[in-house]
């Protein structure tokens, strides 16, 4: 879900700025698998999030997607850093900086519905007693 929701965020982000062009790297396989459609969501509470994920990504002219291992994505944490860490300039007398608040999941506020289809467990399903034991 926080993968979700930080590329949701993200991309919202650049559709508010007007981007055109968007390259997404990223470190979840399985989540850029699923924005490809080569991957299907089976959990329900997630299903709406790659749906949600495509329907942002038709804002833009182009979107390309490339996995980077987590141990190399050292870029995020850079990001993170520096947004944690910003300074204001001696001779700057103002700046302004939008701060906003996200209300999580971010899939709600967008008024998005979709219908999930699943799957009824019945009493001889194989899964019955994992169910049950969870």
């Amino acid at each position: 879900m926080a993968e979700y929701e930080a590329l949701i965020i993200g991309l919202e982000m650049l559709v508010e700025l007007g981007i055109q062009y968007v390259e997404i790297l990223g470190d979840s396989m399985h989540v850029l698998k699923q924005i490809a459609g080569e991957y299907k969501c089976l959990s329900l509470s997630l299903a709406v999030y790659p749906v949600a994920a495509r329907n942002l990504l038709t804002e833009f002219r182009e979107a390309t997607w490339e996995h980077i291992p987590r141990e190399e994505n050292f870029a995020a944490n850079e990001l993170a850093q520096v947004a944690t860490s910003i300074q204001m300039p001696e001779d700057c007398v103002q700046r302004i900086i939008k701060i906003g608040k996200k209300s999580l999941p971010s899939i709600l506020t967008t008024g998005m519905e979709i219908d999930v289809n699943s799957a009824a467990i019945t009493e001889d399903d194989w899964r019955n007693p994992i169910m049950t034991y969870l």
